[in-house]
């Protein structure tokens, strides 16, 4: 090879050398680049896992406080009907890493240890009415958005028993008063009836439908606003 080839063959090296060494330096660029970045992903990842744990605890801090609230709202209800000797309890447990509430009612009979059945098993339907009538308290007093209005109810106390009909009607009357918001009501009861400041009646005449509205507000619960009671 003669003095000219040598010289190219050397030319060819050099720009392959400075293309090599070019994309070399580009790599080192990219990687202190990503370094960079990685670390900050890795902070921000510290960050996000702190704030988690704070969501979490808050979480669980909040599902104890409505936990104990609704246990409270619906306890009292229950004593209100039924007497002293009955309470709610509600056991929060984890299922596929979501929070779930499983409620039950503790009884006890004259001064035993608590019985602590599913509440379709307690006492009767009349408990499941009760507790029904007080969660829904509870969500509509305990709501966060403020929820306003009315409250409806169809049938209520249907399962409950005639001797505790009367402490129901107590118990929607008193919750009446005390929160200052309307119930409506559809039913057959009589004592469900009479607890309306107006009541109106319907009956079934001659394939017709006939409404009759009470002449006189009920004095003794003024709380709650109407009360229906459907064909007879």
């Amino acid at each position: 090879m003669d003095v000219a080839g040598l010289q190219d063959a050397v030319t060819r090296l050099e720009r392959r050398y400075r293309e090599r060494k070019g994309a070399y330096d580009e790599l080192l660029r990219l990687r202190r680049q990503k370094s960079g970045e990685l670390a900050g992903m890795r902070e921000q990842l510290e960050v996000l896992e702190q704030v988690q744990m704070v969501f979490q605890v808050a979480a669980e801090k909040a599902r104890q406080e409505a936990r104990g609230y609704i246990e409270e709202m619906v306890t009292h209800a229950l004593q209100a009907v039924f007497g002293p000797e009955i309470a709610l309890e509600v056991r929060m447990q984890e299922r596929a890493g979501r929070p779930e509430a499983e409620f039950y009612v503790a009884s006890s009979y004259n001064g035993s240890p608590p019985v602590v059945n599913q509440p379709e098993d307690a006492r009767g339907g009349g408990v499941v009415d009760v507790i029904s009538l007080a969660l829904r308290a509870a969500l509509v007093e305990g709501s966060a958005a403020g929820m306003w209005g009315p409250l409806v109810f169809d049938e209520p106390g249907k399962h409950v028993s005639e001797e505790f009909s009367r402490p129901v009607a107590e118990l929607l009357r008193n919750f009446a008063e005390d929160t200052g918001r309307q119930i409506i009501m559809v039913t057959h009861n009589a004592y469900l009836g009479e607890v309306g400041e107006y009541a109106y009646q319907v009956e079934l005449k001659d394939g017709r439908s006939v409404v009759t509205r009470r002449s006189e507000p009920s004095r003794s619960a003024p709380a709650v606003q109407e009360a229906l009671l459907p064909e007879l």
